[in-house]
């Protein structure tokens, strides 16, 4: 399998059990379904991808961040702070969408934290919807859409921002926004080149990532590095240690790392 249909079985694993948990009156939790998801990537993924992960193992403080960092033949790396969010399968609502704490809302943390370090923010939303109730407004130019896509999807902070003045967390809220996860593993039609790449220029064309005011003007090498960090080189030389002591931010819980094998050199 190509990396974007493994993306795309990945979303339809995660719509399909959200859908037998429902079917169960069974709430499933964020944490199990990425344990999950990237348990998927490294078995399904041989031969296209390799996929090194890390997990804080004593509990974080809650609401803790997820990193991606994608790297390939470029020898580049592009990486985002993320935040997962699961829909309760009665309500029809992302319960804990506007989280805050004594730190702050979430959603600025979020923010903040990936400007401070030039990671791009993103929220992960597992979502089930039972079919013919909604309909997303990404068209995809590549794939037939399908609402098993929607399984695991992306959707941008401001989004959430602009959800929380007006305390809504509704799937109908956010359902246009939505952006299905394959994509970023796919597209080819923002930018060429291998996944840090193609990944840039799809969150930049499809709306989930606009850069600040201050940074219109600048290149892409704010995200697009030569190098990981310490921690991320640490992880893919077998080095981190079992509770991240070299890593001092408290929020960050899990660190997962793509490594596209082949594809385009740019």
């Amino acid at each position: 399998m190509e990396l974007y249909e493994i993306a795309i079985k990945n979303s339809q694993w995660a719509w399909d059990k959200l859908r037998e948990a429902k079917k169960c009156k069974f709430q499933i939790g964020e944490e199990s379904i990425t344990d999950l998801l990237v348990l998927n990537f490294k078995k399904w993924g041989k031969g296209k991808i390799v996929v090194n992960t890390f997990t804080r193992h004593k509990e974080a403080i809650n609401g803790s961040d997820w990193e991606w960092w994608f790297t390939g033949p470029s020898g580049k790396w592009l990486g985002m702070r993320i935040q997962a969010k699961v829909l309760n399968l009665i309500s029809e609502k992302y319960e804990h969408l506007h989280y805050s704490n004594k730190n702050g809302k979430q959603v600025d943390l979020l923010i903040n934290d990936a400007r401070k370090n030039s990671l791009i923010p993103l929220y992960f939303m597992y979502t089930n919807w039972s079919p013919g109730c909604y309909r997303p407004g990404w068209k995809c130019k590549t794939y037939r859409s399908s609402v098993r896509h929607y399984g695991a999807s992306m959707l941008n902070p401001k989004v959430v921002k602009k959800l929380e003045k007006r305390n809504k967390t509704r799937l109908k809220s956010v359902i246009n926004d939505l952006r299905p996860m394959h994509c970023i593993f796919c597209c080819s039609g923002y930018l060429h080149g291998d996944m840090p790449n193609r990944a840039l220029g799809w969150l930049e064309g499809s709306g989930l990532f606009f850069k600040p005011d201050a940074e219109m003007r600048e290149s892409d090498t704010k995200y697009l590095r030569d190098n990981p960090p310490h921690y991320v080189a640490q992880l893919m030389s077998h080095e981190l240690n079992d509770d991240f002591t070299d890593l001092q931010d408290a929020r960050l819980k899990r660190v997962t790392v793509f490594k596209e094998i082949g594809g385009e050199n740019t």
